[in-house]
């Protein structure tokens, strides 16, 4: 017997071309994307979306025969089966295993493509079912793997919200199609280009009006301003700013692979040297402390609110006047540390470092604005001097392992013997213990407590506890190659919501500085050892010519951890493999500001008059630095500025004293040797010192200072962008606004109707156009309701319409085609026939089809692009 067809072959034809091409290169990219990011799909896209389109085509053309489903289906299954059966009698070997699991991935791929193609050739609500479900497979893996920006959210969506609308409508095009129509071939052609161009506009419409709310996602749930240089799943332990400048993030997110830079972006001088005084003691500088873990979206974070014991000093260089200082003596409080601790400074010369950023070893708690020195100003942006709170037994050198250098591991053994002092914690504050020692309590943080006992079974006190977990990670496996190895692309687990720490230390062992960091602060805090991570920039010795002095380089951002050691304060620990890349530098080390200017006097206050010709800048003035010491007086003194040679400068930018303006804020400061041998004595004033300078007072840089008012705002600014990702929000926001693209597709055939009624009801005084209006108003909302005119002429659909409704469609009809193609003018009765046909006919069909039925075809979609498709 014959097995009967329900499609024509130009039908199927017209579905394989305009339903499964198109949906096979969807999933084509959707499988290339996936196995960028699952270690399970092992790469092989390319074929994996063969199976799909295999499956996809095949099933397209076998069930545009009368084929059952549920019973194809399971010959199907048992198909599958006996092939796995038979697959595993014959392979045999040791890969057996592998060739098994890329038969699911085939089994699992084909069928599902089968099921599409069924719901293509037979199902006319399956295209709705298929969008949503593309819709939010797509907002699960945005919520994983994309960047929160605006156009990273606007390209992942858009393709799908494309296809979802292109599918929906060709589908229900090709089945309202004429099979046995001659132009065929012309009726989808023009119909499928007219809806490009229509898809094209509405979605650049929709992007580029709802761009705004992307950019709010953005700003919200972010955290920052994009990397320069992030791509894909990826990280950078910096950010940059709106004006091209960089900063360190105030938190970071295991990922798959991490992006460094190799520009120069800041050169410090630090004075911090050996007990012999020449050989430099090298500093790591600290921007932030994460102390808090989300284990959901594995990121490293800021707890300010919650830390105890801050001793964090983060103030903003920018903001302070030049040559002015700013302390907090608190955080030197908070380090609980009094033994072999000193004073240090830092002076840090800025090139690419944000105005706003302070860097500094830890622990700072004080900083000073200094100018550049003019030969200098085009290389250095800004710089400011730090005072740290130093311990003696912190170094670079004690971080890294100096093998071979007998001096240094002299240095380095002295530093672990003092440390060995401490044999327990008893004594700590339970609260600053308790938050230095938790760890999240499932299966996956065990098996890292497991290790660690394992790793110091034979260390007894903690210093020893951490040199053995330092040297696990250089030690080497049975082969004699390294266990750990450094990779700034070490890959992710195959399930996204694995442990990536776990996949770190138990599987591959590759991995950049916050998977070193990581997994050694969960193995310390395991052990009853308090720590937590820092960020900033790891500090390296790479010149003699120097000594003191270092660059830092975008690819030297770094993570490490640090311990506390009761009186001893917090020690900088790392275990992170150095990386070779970063101990060179990407360029010269070039020559320091070694040339420092004295200052002599430095004015604070707001600009009262401004002569630009005679280069004259007058201020108010309460705040004064001359010769090192400090005057204030609560009453303003007039000063008046020699501006000629200044440089006035507004953060990073050099600006002309145009943009000097009253009111502003700024700080003058000068070098002028006419000053050098006018001192102050112990009785002097501010007003005496402003006596005895010249008038007008020589300067030679002028800093502009935001108002408290913009500073607050910043800070608002900053506190909004320091915001973790609320991966959950995110979530069920991104459902929303898919939610609402579902409502919007369901509520356009009543949108529609609502504007061909509103062009039926308008009376312009043209009988004409007021008849094609009110026909097109009528037709719609007759096919709407479920009664098209399918193939039935105009006359005959209006008869069968009045003889179904009770309605006066006929005589309207005969009306409407002699407006449309009759040049004649229309008689007043038609006129009059004309405007009052409407109302009585939508009334007269509302009284035959009731509310429920009415509200329930208004929601089917395909009624609506059925009467756009179909041959008018």
């Amino acid at each position: 017997m014959r097995i009967g067809r329900i499609h024509s072959y130009k039908k199927v034809i017209a579905q394989l071309l305009l339903l499964a091409l198109p949906t096979a290169a969807l999933m084509y990219y959707d499988f290339w994307d996936a196995n960028r990011f699952f270690s399970i799909l092992q790469n092989d896209w390319l074929l994996q979306g063969s199976y799909f389109l295999a499956g996809l085509a095949l099933s397209t053309v076998f069930y545009s025969y009368r084929f059952r489903f549920i019973t194809t289906a399971a010959v199907l299954a048992v198909i599958l089966l006996l092939a796995y059966k038979l697959l595993g009698a014959l392979v045999v070997t040791e890969f057996g295993f592998l060739i098994t699991i890329q038969f699911y991935i085939f089994c699992a791929i084909f069928c599902a493509a089968w099921m599409v193609g069924y719901g293509f050739s037979r199902a006319r609500w399956f295209t709705i079912l298929w969008s949503i479900l593309l819709l939010v497979v797509q907002v699960l893996i945005v919520s994983k793997t994309a960047e929160i920006k605006a156009t990273a959210l606007i390209g992942a969506f858009l393709p799908v919200l494309a296809y979802a609308v292109y599918i929906i409508y060709t589908a229900e095009l090709i089945r309202n199609m004429n099979e046995d129509g001659a132009g065929f071939g012309w009726f989808i052609g023009k119909r499928m280009i007219g809806f490009a161009v229509v898809l094209a506009l509405l979605l650049a419409g929709t992007f580029t009006y709802f761009q705004q709310d992307f950019k709010a996602i953005e700003k919200e749930w972010g955290g920052m301003q994009p990397d320069y240089n992030k791509k894909g799943n990826s990280e950078s332990m910096t950010k940059q700013d709106k004006d091209g400048t960089i900063k360190n993030k105030d938190q970071t997110r295991l990922t798959g692979s991490l992006n460094k830079g190799k520009r120069l972006v800041f050169v410090a001088k630090l004075d911090n040297f050996l007990p012999d005084g020449i050989t430099p003691n090298p500093l790591y500088f600290t921007a932030y402390y994460y102390t808090k873990f989300d284990t959901l979206t594995q990121t490293f974070e800021m707890d300010t609110a919650h830390m105890p014991s801050n001793d964090l000093f983060k103030p903003d260089p920018s903001k302070i006047p030049l040559y002015f200082t700013r302390t907090d003596s608190t955080v030197i409080k908070n380090t609980h540390a009094t033994l072999n601790r000193k004073v240090v400074n830092a002076d840090v010369y800025k090139v690419l470092l944000s105005p706003s950023e302070y860097l500094a070893p830890s622990t700072a708690f004080s900083c000073q604005p200094i100018g550049v020195p003019r030969e200098y100003q085009q290389q250095y942006a800004s710089a400011y001097r730090a005072k740290m709170w130093v311990s003696d037994l912190n170094s670079a050198y004690f971080i890294y392992n100096p093998a071979g250098n007998k001096s240094l591991e002299d240095f380095q053994k002295q530093r672990f013997d003092i440390l060995r002092r401490i044999k327990d914690f008893q004594g700590l504050d339970k609260t600053f213990y308790d938050y230095y020692t938790f760890m999240p309590n499932n299966e996956e943080y065990k098996k890292i407590t497991a290790l660690a006992k394992q790793i110091t079974a034979n260390a007894q006190t903690p210093i020893d506890k951490m040199l053995a977990i330092r040297n696990y990670f250089l030690s080497k496996d049975e082969f004699g190659q390294p266990l750990f190895k450094y990779s700034d692309n070490p890959g992710i687990p195959g399930i996204p919501s694995a442990s990536k720490l776990s996949y770190f230390l138990f599987e591959n062992r590759k991995g950049y500085c916050a998977y070193y960091a990581g997994a050694t602060l969960f193995m310390l805090r395991a052990l009853g050892i308090p720590s937590r991570l820092a960020a900033g920039f790891l500090t390296i010795d790479r010149s003699s010519k120097n000594p003191g002095w270092y660059w830092f380089y975008e690819d030297q951002a770094h993570a490490w951890v640090q311990a506390y050691f009761p009186g001893y304060g917090w020690m900088d620990f790392d275990t992170t493999i150095p990386d070779v890349n970063t101990q060179q530098a990407s360029q010269p080390d070039q020559t320091p500001p070694l040339d420092m200017q004295q200052v002599y006097l430095v004015a604070d206050g707001e600009v009262t008059n401004v002569d630009t010709v005679g280069k004259l800048v007058q201020m108010k003035v309460k705040n004064l630095l001359y010769h090192d010491q400090n005057y204030t007086t609560n009453t303003t003194l007039d000063l008046s500025t020699d501006a000629s040679r200044a440089t006035v400068s507004a953060d990073t930018a050099t600006v002309p004293l145009s943009a000097l303006k009253k009111g502003m804020h700024i700080t003058a400061a000068s070098y002028a040797a006419v000053l050098k041998n006018i001192e102050a004595t112990a009785k002097d004033s501010m007003l005496s010192i402003f006596k005895k300078i010249p008038n007008p007072v020589p300067v030679d840089e002028i800093k502009i200072i935001e108002k408290d008012e913009a500073k607050k705002l910043n800070k608002k600014e900053q506190l909004a962008a320091s915001k973790p990702i609320d991966w959950v929000k995110m979530m069920w926001a991104s459902l929303a606004a898919v939610a609402t693209f579902i409502l919007l597709l369901f509520l356009t055939p009543y949108f529609i109707w609502v504007y061909y009624n509103s062009r039926a009801k308008r009376n312009n005084g043209n009988a004409r156009l007021a008849a094609f209006n009110k026909y097109r108003a009528a037709s719609y909302y007759l096919n709407q309701l479920g009664y098209s005119r399918a193939m039935m002429g105009p006359q005959q659909y209006a008869l069968q319409t009045d003889e179904q409704f009770g309605t006066r469609f006929s005589p309207f009809i005969a009306i409407y085609q002699k407006a449309k193609y009759s040049s004649s003018s229309l008689t007043p009765r038609e006129e009059e026939i004309v405007a009052h046909f409407y109302n009585d006919f939508i009334t007269q069909v509302d009284k035959n089809v009731p509310f429920k039925t009415r509200f329930n075809r208004f929601l089917n979609i395909y009624n609506t692009i059925g009467y756009f498709s179909q041959p008018k």
